[in-house]
Formats: C-alpha cells, sequence, structure tokens
C-alpha cells in the first residue's frame, strides 16, 4: 500500500510540477491544456441546439462523445506514465524539464487530432441543412472551451451568455443581432489567434524552463499578452457594440453586467448598499437629515462611479504588465538567496485606488453617522455590519506577490464594511 501511494503522489507530483512551472514567467503557457478535454458530455447540449439533431442522431453523437473521452483519459494516462519513467529515469543524474516535457508535445499533436477526428464524425452525420450551421457550431465549441483559458481581466467573459441570462424579449435580442454576430465571429478569430500563438512557443518555453531564463521566459510571455490583449479588445468592443444596438434599458443594463463580469475588481457590489438601506429605514428623520443623507449619498454614488471608471481604465493598462511585474519578483526573489541584488519589481497601481476606496466609504460613513442622534446610531448599530474601518493598504510599493495579499487585505476591509466577501480574481495558473 505505502508503495502505490507513493506512486500515485509521484504521478501527481510529475504531472502537476511543470504546469506550474511556467508560472516562474508570470502568466499561463498552454501546458495545463494539453491535460484538458476540447469535447465534454456536458456540450452535448451545445451540440443539440446549435446543430438542431434529429433525435436519431443523438445516440450516435452521444457515443462519438463517450469514444472520445476514453480514447483522451487513455492518452493522458500514458503521457503520465512517459514522464513518470522519464523521471525515474533521471533520478541519479540531471534533471531536465525539457526532457520531462517531450512527451506532452508529442501529446498536443495526438489530442487535436483526436478532437479533428471526432469533429469529423460528427459532420459526418449531418444534413445538408445542418452542415450550413457547422461554421457556428464550431465558434461555438471554441469559445466554450478557449474562454476558461483567459488570463486577463475581461478576457474570458462570454457576452452571449451575460445576454441569455438577461431574457432579453425577442424583439431586443432581434435589433442587437448584427452586434451579436459581429463580436462571436471577432471573438472567434482572436481566440483562434491566441491559441496557435501559445501552441506555437510551448517548446521554447521548455528551453527557458530548462535553462531558467527568465528574461527569455518574460519575452515570450509578452507574446502571448499581445495575444489576450486582442482577446480582451474583441471583448470590450463587443460590450459597447451590443450595448448600442440593444433598446432602453437593456442596453445599459447589458453593459453594466459585461463589466461586472468581465471587471470584478472595478466593479465590485456598492459596499455601502446595505449600510443607505438601513438608514434609510429609520422611522424617525427629520426632513433635515432626509435632506443630509440624500446629499451624501448622491456624492458617494458619483464618486463610486468615477472611481470604478478610473479602476477600469488602470486595470486595462496594467493587467497586461503583471507578467513582467511577476518576472522581476521572481529575479528579486533568486537574487536575495544568491547575496545579490536585482531591480525592484514595478508597485501595483490598484493600492492606491483600493485604499482611496476604502477611505472614501469610511468617510461616507462617518459622514452619515454624524447627521444621526446618539438614539438613532444605537437604534442602527446592530442593523449595519462592521463599523469600523476598513484595512488600508499603507505600503505604495507592493510587489506581484505582495500585490495578492494586499488585494485580499483591501477585500477584507471592504467586506467588514459590507459583511461580505469580496468576489476574488481568477488565480494565476
Amino acid at each position: 500500500m505505502r508503495n502505490i501511494l507513493r506512486t500515485i503522489l509521484c504521478c501527481a507530483s510529475i504531472s502537476l510540477a511543470p504546469l506550474s512551472a511556467s508560472a516562474q514567467f508570470g502568466g499561463k503557457a498552454g501546458f495545463s491544456e494539453a491535460f484538458r478535454p476540447d469535447i465534454l458530455p456536458r456540450d452535448m447540449v451545445l451540440i443539440v441546439e446549435t446543430l438542431k439533431l434529429e433525435d436519431w442522431q443523438r445516440p450516435i453523437v452521444e457515443s462519438l462523445i463517450e469514444d472520445y473521452s476514453a480514447s483522451f483519459k487513455t492518452g493522458c494516462d500514458a503521457v503520465r506514465e512517459k514522464m513518470v519513467d522519464m523521471a525515474k529515469a533521471q533520478k541519479n543524474g540531471a534533471k531536465s524539464a525539457v526532457g520531462l516535457l517531450a512527451p506532452i508535445e508529442t501529446w498536443q499533436f495526438e489530442k487535436q487530432q483526436l478532437f479533428t477526428d471526432f469533429m469529423e464524425s460528427v459532420k459526418g452525420q449531418l444534413s445538408d441543412t445542418q452542415r450550413e450551421r457547422w461554421p457556428r457550431f464550431e465558434r461555438t465549441i471554441r469559445r466554450e472551451h478557449a474562454l476558461t483559458n483567459s488570463d486577463l481581466s475581461g478576457e474570458g467573459v462570454d457576452l452571449l451568455a451575460i445576454a441569455r441570462q438577461m431574457q432579453m424579449p425577442p424583439e431586443a435580442m432581434t435589433a442587437a443581432q448584427p452586434a451579436f454576430d459581429e463580436y462571436e465571429i471577432a471573438l472567434d478569430e482572436a481566440l483562434a489567434d491566441r491559441d496557435a500563438r501559445i501552441k506555437s512557443l510551448m517548446p521554447d518555453f521548455r528551453v527557458a524552463m530548462e535553462s531558467m531564463d527568465l528574461q527569455k521566459g518574460a519575452g515570450l510571455q509578452a507574446q502571448i499578452m499581445t495575444a489576450r490583449v486582442t482577446v480582451r479588445q474583441a471583448q470590450d468592443d463587443g460590450i459597447e457594440r451590443i450595448a448600442a444596438a440593444l433598446p432602453a434599458p437593456y442596453g445599459a443594463d447589458f453593459r453594466q453586467r459585461a463589466l461586472a463580469a468581465g471587471y470584478k475588481e472595478a466593479f465590485q457590489p456598492d459596499p455601502l448598499a446595505s449600510f443607505f438601506q438601513v438608514i434609510d429605514g429609520l422611522n424617525d428623520l427629520t426632513d433635515e437629515q432626509k435632506t443630509g443623507i440624500a446629499a451624501a449619498k448622491s456624492k458617494w454614488e458619483t464618486a463610486l462611479a468615477s472611481l470604478r471608471d478610473r479602476m477600469l481604465d488602470t486595470i486595462r493598462k496594467d493587467d497586461p504588465n503583471k507578467a513582467t511585474r511577476a518576472t522581476k519578483s521572481a529575479q528579486a526573489r533568486l537574487a536575495a538567496k544568491q547575496g545579490k541584488t536585482a531591480e525592484a519589481p514595478p508597485p501595483d497601481p490598484m493600492v492606491p485606488l483600493r485604499n482611496e476606496k476604502n477611505k472614501l466609504v469610511q468617510e461616507t460613513r462617518d459622514a452619515v453617522l454624524a447627521l444621526l442622534t446618539a438614539e438613532q446610531k444605537e437604534k442602527i448599530t446592530a442593523g449595519i455590519p462592521g463599523l469600523r474601518p476598513p484595512n488600508m493598504q499603507t505600503n505604495p510599493a507592493m510587489y506581484e506577490g505582495g500585490a495578492r495579499k494586499g488585494a485580499a487585505n483591501a477585500g477584507a476591509g471592504e467586506a467588514d464594511a459590507e459583511g461580505e466577501k469580496p468576489a476574488r480574481k481568477e488565480a494565476v495558473e
């Protein structure tokens, strides 16, 4: 049993270590995609709806998905076995990341062929009418799977899914259909180019990992980041075009939902919403107090809207630089271990904005509470979560590693203010 456990742990460490090694260059490098299937059983619903399958076709396609899944699992297991064997062979010799990752490169081609064969088999079952829907089906499948491989804020949002969730009337969707079609095609092209770029750079990444060449790795990440920015631009353009094409009030609602889904930190829920709700619930407010509270609320909403816009602007400009920040952080850590000095990583420009938001929250609270009597304050204390001031990020020069910790601290402050935990950004691979 102990030997079996060791083998399982060895397999886990061998398969995961190379995937996380790409993080030393500051972002996703595509290694984990080798172990993610291009088709899942849940995609059957999408296939049926997009291609309008007949009842007799469904069992055939379900069987094709089962065959694909079995072949994919067999291929992944074989890759892991080869990596374990290579690790054992290297046990008493020099470790080689290139050697350990070589099976992944071979498997990537086999995996692509497996998916191509599946798609051709499905296409072979279709009528001429159904084949006319094939280009849209290919775009839908790519979008469904490729958006999960996003690394930038705003890169991985699915605007079509957001529109479906809104359940708008048919006439609203019809009015915006040309904008949706334009978005779908532009996004598909950007996603295909991005994923092709990532795959083409994987051999160079392995060489950079082998030599621990952080500079080369950062350069490779910069190339990937350029492709990611193109995807994000397709998303941002789509948001504005679709919002403009939708009739009121759906356009503004769609834009707000899309930005909140893509840029979570900038568009977190209003941290003072429940505070003002409790204040407005007091039944003994004077006219003067009501006027003062309304003015404070209006001032807060205006300031929050402005702050959100500046956060959005900052995230769009700075997000592509996080790979560089991560690389410089890694270089600084390595230099410190060797007793050397290295260039300090650039500061996180979001830190001052987080501090400004926390300060604004507390100042608004204080201004409103100052309008109340002691009895009113006593009455509402139990109804307002977290009256204490939010945590502040006092160090303006947060590094890449510390920035995430700082963001968590800032979020904790807002959580105290609202009684809820703010949404976290997706983890870096």
